[in-house]
């Protein structure tokens, strides 16, 4: 009686025997051992994960790779920058103004008034693309640091090297535009952060649809223009300024130009050449499926 109102099976075969438990745990082990059961360890290893992973690893290089064309075009207008100057005919339209306020206040260094003119520089792109200007474009501070230190590394290895004569500085001068002219192009296709001169003219393109090298070429003579005004009233005369800065501003912006011009025929050709490949390696498929179809 008192086991019934318990509610205790009064059979002894009724109890669950710990062998019948034992079996159900060894099937249940055995399922997902067999893959009955999803598994941590099938989980990782499927397709998708694993194409999401390699996914992950190109796109790590591809930025990888940005970054790099990013730093390398830096320092080939550090490097363009140094031959513009050695040719002593001006320097360039991008630190004519903060050459010229060197000279009118000997107090403070070149280099201070470079980093305070890349910094307004920065403001002007704030105030041009308002909500679309990105946090990540504060990194261009850091990177003119990193410029200068490229400006000074490349000025001491091409030491007294220098022109001899008039036309020699010419010369000079446009090697220094075509080299200055290629890190420029280096640092938009990278398409990361741009040195702060550049980015200026890259915020203006945004705003109303024009070709960067005929807004790069405006923007070389404002700071040219804005260079020749700051000398007249600090110095008096026409300091840090000569007939090199106004070609400088003139025809570098037209040989960025001609170099995105070359860069886009290379694209071209390089997607159609991809694209080519991508019909050619799925025509023997579709032909295949042609012929199994006719059978």
């Amino acid at each position: 009686m008192g086991r019934e109102r318990s509610g205790v099976s009064a059979d002894p075969s009724d109890r669950p025997s710990p062998q019948a438990g034992g079996l159900k745990a060894a099937s249940s082990a055995e399922g997902v051992r067999g893959g009955l059961l999803p598994s941590t360890e099938s989980a990782e290893g499927s397709p998708a994960v694993l194409a999401e992973r390699s996914m992950t690893l190109r796109a790590a290089l591809f930025l990888t790779g940005r970054i790099a064309l990013m730093l390398a075009g830096i320092a080939v207008m550090g490097l363009g920058i140094d031959i513009v100057v050695k040719a002593d005919l001006g320097n360039s339209p991008i630190s004519a103004t903060p050459n010229v306020l060197s000279i009118g206040f000997t107090m403070v260094s070149f280099g201070t008034f470079m980093l305070g003119w890349q910094c307004f520089l920065v403001l002007v792109q704030i105030a041009l693309l308002r909500r679309e200007f990105r946090l990540v474009d504060l990194w261009q501070i850091p990177i003119s640091v990193f410029f200068g230190v490229c400006i000074d590394a490349f000025m001491a290895l091409l030491g007294p090297a220098a022109p001899t004569s008039y036309v020699a500085s010419w010369l000079w001068l446009a090697g220094g535009m075509a080299v200055l002219a290629l890190g420029i192009v280096m640092t938009v296709v990278s398409g990361t952060v741009m040195n702060c001169g550049e980015a200026v003219v890259q915020a203006v393109v945004r705003k109303i649809d024009a070709r960067f090298g005929t807004v790069k070429v405006g923007f070389d003579l404002a700071c040219a223009a804005l260079a020749c005004l700051c000398a007249f009233l600090l110095v008096g005369h026409l300091a840090g300024v000569r007939e090199g800065t106004f070609v400088c501003a003139a025809f570098t912006g037209v040989i960025v130009n001609v170099y995105m011009g070359f860069y886009g025929k290379l694209r071209d050709a390089a997607r159609a050449q991809s694209k080519a490949r991508g019909e050619s390696a799925a025509d023997p498929l579709v032909q295949r499926g042609s012929v199994s179809s006719q059978e």
